[in-house]
């Protein structure tokens, strides 16, 4: 799956984002809850390009992967490549961040 947009939350607070980001999922669960789909990818990771970040991001964050159709993608991931503490400015180096959870689809 790829996408033009991700952000990064840290609690309640958004800490930076990312742009042009791909996702590769390993393992992929899908059920129907009263009779609608529900999707989730349970191990995934994704890398973009890069990044920009208006605080530390460390320790387990939320990231939002959004596309084009409404809605967007959500679960709790780790940042493993090293960031620069450089605020408020895009970041032209790769970002990798691996999923602790469930990547869940939300509207």
């Amino acid at each position: 799956m790829k996408g033009k947009l991700g952000a990064i939350f840290r609690g309640d607070k958004q800490v930076g984002g990312f742009f042009d980001w791909n996702e590769e999922t390993v393992l992929n669960e899908s059920s129907n809850k009263d009779g609608e789909a529900v999707h989730k990818f349970v191990n995934w990771q994704l890398t973009a390009p890069s990044y920009w970040l208006y605080d530390i991001a460390s320790g387990e964050v939320v990231v939002r992967l959004y596309q084009t159709s409404a809605g967007y993608w959500e679960g709790n991931a780790f940042i493993t490549s090293p960031m620069k503490r450089i605020f408020d400015t895009l970041i032209h180096e790769d970002i990798e961040i691996v999923g602790s959870g469930v990547l869940e689809g939300k509207e």
